[in-house]
């Protein structure tokens, strides 16, 4: 009878330090994992903040277009104004001319007969 109950107890002991062996790395990997998490949380923070910055930069490059688009329309708007305009007065020196030719003709056939 002593003798199982030295083996009981012996085998009961060596279940405790299985039992806290495997406890202990259970730990080992809960703090590895908590690490890990914490630096996953940093990055991800980190990350947020970069994401942020560069909204910001988007946001002013978008008003900076939008600001150049508006300025090359008005630009072209003037362009097109000038063109126009010079069209209309090579017509009317083309018509001055016409007129100033015309008046010229018979003044110059008289000199001429």
């Amino acid at each position: 009878m002593i003798m199982i109950a030295t083996l009981a107890s012996l085998l009961s002991c060596a279940g405790c330090i299985v039992t806290t062996s495997t406890y202990d790395a259970k730990v080992r990997e809960v703090e590895v994992l908590r690490d890990a998490y914490a630096s996953s949380n940093r990055e991800t923070s980190r990350l947020a903040g970069e994401v942020e910055a560069l909204s910001k930069q988007v946001a002013g490059q978008k008003a900076a277009l939008q600001e150049l688009s508006s300025r090359a329309d008005a630009c072209e708007e003037v362009r097109m104004r000038e063109k126009r305009e010079s069209a209309e007065r090579d017509r009317e020196l083309a018509e001055l001319r016409k007129k100033a030719g015309a008046k010229e003709e018979p003044a110059a056939r008289p000199s001429t007969e």
